[in-house]
């Protein structure tokens, strides 16, 4: 038959020890991991909040500089009388004063009345941007492949209005992205994290990873970050191109995306390393608490083991035994002084009935 495995007092002394020593290091490590990863992610949150903040602020300053010449030199009487010699020197300072390689106007019909280049007058009928203002929109915007530079620009349009308010035209200025391209360049969020501009029709701007960009004003539509639910309420994590991100997504006011974005494993890695490295304490400790708890349970089974061997011979009549434990101050001491006496005292009944016999 097999003996049924019970537990005897090393075992005790071990899961004891171990309990005491491990029950608390884990429960103060499962805190102290979940206060740190509440602060990590609160810094990472407010990081790329912060970051989209500054961003948004300069592309919205950009914008709204260049918005505010067009509005006012929609009033001026040089403009609104829409004669061409007159627009022409104002359209002139206004392309030296604010880097626009164009600025026209364009009549309600989308025939070009004057122009800052001296270039041949055309028909902007087509132009989106043109459309919307005749449509009574207080602002016409178009991101497009200049003709004129062959880059990505913003075309940039403003009602003209006469004295009695009435729309009797459009201004309009081309703007190099350079800018603005440049203000999201200089984004960086660790070693990984980067912004990226989209039009209203989520072609690229500007990207702050220049080689994830393959052509000019490329289509990122089924980027994931803009099918992730809550990323414009908060820093969220999504995968995009099998990789985990965390990212902040944000409407501008000009109907553009700006996205801020990070590599979730760069992100939390401090994180990662704190678990390590707990993960690493627990195993040493539960090592060294092992090792320790056998040692101390064997030193203390082992004596207790021997008197029991000793008290099992002095049942049988065995008195050549030898106590080495009686000089003991503890308890095993005393435990084996009584087995002494007792050994004495069966010795003696028996020297007794036998000297009756």
């Amino acid at each position: 038959m097999t003996s049924k495995f019970t537990l005897n007092i090393f075992h005790k002394v071990v899961a004891t020890l171990l309990a005491v020593t491990l029950i608390p290091l884990c429960t103060l490590w499962y805190v102290s991991n979940n206060t740190a990863e509440r602060e990590l992610s609160t810094n990472i949150f407010q990081n790329l909040v912060a970051t989209m903040d500054i961003t948004s602020a300069r592309i919205n300053g950009w914008d709204d500089s260049n918005l505010r010449v067009l509005r006012q030199a929609g009033r001026l009487n040089d403009i609104n009388g829409m004669k061409s010699d007159r627009q022409v020197p104002v359209l002139t300072a206004i392309g030296q004063a604010y880097d626009s390689y164009l600025v026209f106007t364009i009549a309600p019909d989308g025939s070009n009345i004057a122009r800052n280049d001296g270039g041949a007058l055309v028909s902007y009928a087509d132009r989106s941007y043109f459309k919307d203002v005749m449509k009574g929109a207080p602002v016409g915007r178009q991101v497009v492949i200049s003709k004129t530079t062959g880059r990505p620009s913003l075309l940039l349009g403003s009602p003209i209005r006469s004295d009695e308010n009435k729309l009797i035209g459009v201004i309009a200025m081309g703007l190099n992205l350079g800018d603005i391209s440049q203000a999201v360049a200089d984004v960086r969020v660790g070693e990984t994290g980067h912004a990226i501009l989209l039009d209203a029709t989520n072609k690229v701007i500007a990207h702050g990873d220049a080689q994830k960009v393959k052509t000019a004003l490329q289509d990122f539509s089924a980027h994931s970050a803009l099918k992730t639910a809550g990323i414009t309420d908060g820093p969220t994590a999504y995968r995009h191109d099998g990789k985990e991100m965390i990212g902040y997504m944000r409407k501008l006011p000009q109907g553009w995306t700006l996205l801020v974005e990070q590599d979730y494993d760069e992100a939390f890695a401090p994180l990662a390393q704190m678990k390590k490295e707990g993960r690493l304490l627990i195993i040493i400790t539960i090592a060294l608490v092992a090792a320790i708890a056998y040692m101390l349970g064997k030193a203390l089974t082992r004596p207790i083991n021997e008197l029991t061997i000793i008290a099992d011979k002095l049942s049988k009549g065995d008195f050549d035994v030898n106590l080495t434990q009686v000089e003991r101050g503890d308890e095993i001491g005393s435990l084996a002084r009584a087995i002494e006496r007792l050994g004495i005292s069966i010795k003696m009944a028996m020297d007794r009935l036998r000297s009756k016999s």
